[in-house]
């Protein structure tokens, strides 16, 4: 068995998220998690940009706008994908 090497601890959150990357263009997403490192995503798309490629991320089920966040991949899952803040 592992043990868990995260260092920082995650909060649940279930949001609406728009993720942005040239290659791809726009997905609209939802959250998992998020920590003070990054963000879990949920997607069944298999279009999405590899592990070490900078995507654009929003919020967008606010009531006022969200700022636009550069983040980086750095899993992809069955599920979803990982991002670190940059």
């Amino acid at each position: 068995m592992s043990e868990n090497q995260r260092k920082s601890v995650r909060t649940h959150l279930m949001s609406s998220v728009k993720l942005t990357h040239p290659d791809v263009g726009t997905v609209e997403v939802k959250t998992k998690d998020i920590s003070d490192g990054g963000i879990y995503l949920l997607s069944k798309t298999t279009n999405l940009p590899p592990v070490g490629s900078q995507v654009k991320v929003q919020l967008i089920d606010t009531p006022f706008e969200a700022p636009i966040l550069d983040m980086i991949i750095v899993r992809l899952g069955d599920n979803g994908i990982g991002l670190k803040f940059i």
